[in-house]
């Protein structure tokens, strides 16, 4: 953007400014060596700003066929943001604590997302909830307005305290973080949360995986548990991070980093030494020949089911543990992707009616196979076959004619499922939040309008 000339030129404002004072504005262009006056017919530039007169508009409109330039107020705004000395700004709020002109610098949309966040740390929201007062109202209306994507398929939502909270949740700005955690705390409700989902602002930002190791330092620091679990399961955390957690020494934080992965082989022994650490190990542990046979080995009958259900097993460590003749591990291995087709139809074989419902979930048998136990015609058989993402399209529509309730919710949560079926339910009001939550079916309808 060209700064305009505004040298011995003669300026009229009409109408009122939109994000600045006038004050403001009058005085830039003084320093820009401009001539304010208050009568058009002296005027070489026009600022036209909000709800200008219509008779002036009409006056305007005769003016600019001739030498007179007109200038919209936002492309002035625009210009004055631009070539702000930013940093005097900011040490000037210090000083001031000039709250009042701080908001009304956030409102200024011409400011970069850099200059933005430097001016939302300095914003004093007084120990009050961050929707308590209209001031930090209007505050949160700009995060979310300027950084959370909802806002473009829900206008609503930057009017919400949730808005913030979607805005943690997506934020890839570090700077961005800091300054919402050090926010008030706010939570969502608990009553729909899903496992390991955060409640409130702190664990949102601990669990991001923009947050910056400084946040993270200061997160063990501030020693809450349930923040201190969310970093746990945070992907992006260091070796330093991950030792710093462990060194906490609180079992709900350390089966947090089992259960992200985040941690090192020497640490498997010190987890297996504790009961329940070692069954949320062997339940999630990314296996390869060398460790199964290390931990293998030394592990007692109700291990080795959990071991069973860990996804990672190949064909050979399940056909060991099948060797054990362990009724609910072979349940948990026959749902096993890696499990052969050899033993699936040994076990189908038996007609038991468990074994089947857990061949029903695996992923990876054939069309015949899912064929061979839609023909059962189970309820629980058609259960598994109606949750399974790999269960032929048209099984899962057979399935829908069944007008069973609970098949219905499965389907529904499906992503394989087909939209057609999908559309049927969507005016039910018991099944329409499962539907919401299914991604085949939010593409669907993105799709549809053209998003």
């Amino acid at each position: 953007m060209n700064t305009i000339d505004y040298e011995n030129e003669n300026i009229f404002f009409t109408g009122r400014t939109n994000r600045i004072d006038l004050e403001e504005l009058e005085k830039y262009l003084m320093q820009k060596g401009a001539v304010l006056t208050d009568c058009i017919e002296k005027a070489n530039i026009v600022i036209k700003g909000k709800y200008t007169p219509l008779t002036i508009e009409d006056e305007l409109y005769e003016l600019s066929k001739t030498c007179i330039d007109i200038i919209e107020i936002d492309t002035l705004e625009e210009e004055f943001s631009k070539n702000l000395d930013i940093d005097s700004i900011l040490l000037a709020i210090k000083i001031s604590k000039n709250q009042e002109r701080l908001i009304k610098l956030l409102n200024n949309e011409f400011f970069s997302d850099e200059i933005f966040i430097k001016l939302l740390k300095l914003y004093d929201f007084k120990d009050e909830d961050i929707y308590d007062t209209d001031e930090n109202r209007d505050v949160c209306t700009k995060i979310a307005e300027r950084f959370c994507s909802l806002v473009e398929t829900n206008h609503n939502i930057q009017y919400s305290p949730i808005g913030v909270y979607y805005t943690a949740l997506e934020a890839q700005d570090s700077k961005l973080l800091e300054v919402i955690y050090n926010m008030p705390n706010y939570s969502i409700s608990d009553k729909n949360a899903q496992d390991d989902q955060p409640i409130s602002l702190k664990e949102v930002v601990a669990l991001n995986p923009n947050s910056s190791k400084t946040m993270h330092l200061q997160i063990i620091k501030n020693n809450n548990i349930n923040e201190l679990r969310f970093l746990a399961l945070n992907d992006s955390i260091s070796p330093m991070i991950q030792k710093k957690l462990y060194e906490k020494n609180i079992k709900e934080v350390n089966i947090s980093l089992i259960k992200a992965g985040n941690f090192d082989n020497e640490l498997i022994e010190e987890f297996l030494k504790d009961e329940t650490l070692r069954k949320e190990l062997l339940k999630v542990v990314d296996l390869n020949d060398e460790l199964f046979e290390r931990i293998y080995k030394d592990l007692d009958d109700i291990s080795i089911i959990y071991l069973s259900s860990n996804p990672s097993l190949n064909i050979n460590m399940i056909e060991s543990i099948f060797s054990k003749n362990i009724d609910n591990a072979n349940i948990n291995l026959l749902k096993n992707k890696n499990c052969s087709n050899d033993k699936i139809e040994d076990f189908f074989n038996k007609n038991d009616k468990v074994y089947n419902i857990s061949i029903a979930h695996n992923e990876s048998i054939s069309k015949e196979q899912f064929e061979k136990l839609y023909a059962l015609e189970d309820f629980d058989v058609n259960i598994s076959l109606a949750s399974n993402i790999s269960s032929p399209k048209d099984i899962l529509t057979s399935l829908s004619k069944l007008q069973d309730k609970y098949i219905n919710e499965t389907l529904c949560a499906n992503t394989s499922t087909p939209i057609n079926v999908l559309l049927q339910y969507q005016y039910d009001g018991g099944l329409k939040p499962i539907i919401s939550n299914n991604d085949t079916f939010r593409e669907f309808t993105r799709k549809m309008v053209g998003m």
